[in-house]
């Protein structure tokens, strides 16, 4: 199995230009934003209310209470919880408790590399009730260089080129 960071990179690479990708065509129901306005907002998300270690943002229903019992909903007034997963199976777990099919989960799981561990995913519903996930990503102002923004040690931290 390649590194995350350059399935990532090569998922970034190979849609340029495009803000959507339905990278899962038995999921259409299932989209990666790559809108450098969302990925903006959501770098600015993580930087304001994530933790260490906090690799998942997620748009919920409820701001209080245990994550697990409230669910996903549009990102547009909804209450944006950190979360931490440290493998795949913690993830389903999480994502199946917050109201997503299994289905939808294992297209998550598939197709977001490093989602359960080093990198950092937003995951919220839009208007029409598809899932989005868009990559937390970290720009940084003085060049066209882009980083992830893990939640691993700075020094695995790799730098993705957007050329």
């Amino acid at each position: 199995m390649s590194d995350p960071l350059s399935q990532l990179n090569a998922l970034i690479n190979s849609h340029q230009g495009q803000d959507e990708v339905t990278p899962d065509a038995s999921q259409p129901g299932f989209r990666i934003s790559l809108n450098p306005h969302n990925l903006e907002l959501w770098r600015l998300e993580h930087r304001q209310i994530a933790g260490k270690g906090a690799n998942l943002l997620l748009a919920c229903l409820s701001s209080t209470g245990p994550l697990e019992d409230t669910s996903l909903g549009w990102v547009v007034g909804a209450a944006i919880r950190p979360a931490s997963v440290n493998s795949q199976e913690d993830c389903k777990v999480l994502l199946h408790a917050l109201g997503l099919s299994s289905d939808l989960i294992n297209s998550v799981l598939l197709n977001c590399p490093g989602i359960a561990g080093k990198v950092a995913w937003a995951l919220y519903l839009e208007r029409h009730g598809h899932l989005v996930a868009t990559p937390v990503l970290d720009q940084d102002p003085d060049s066209n260089d882009i980083k992830l923004q893990v939640s691993a040690r700075s020094d695995d931290m790799k730098q993705l080129n957007r050329e």
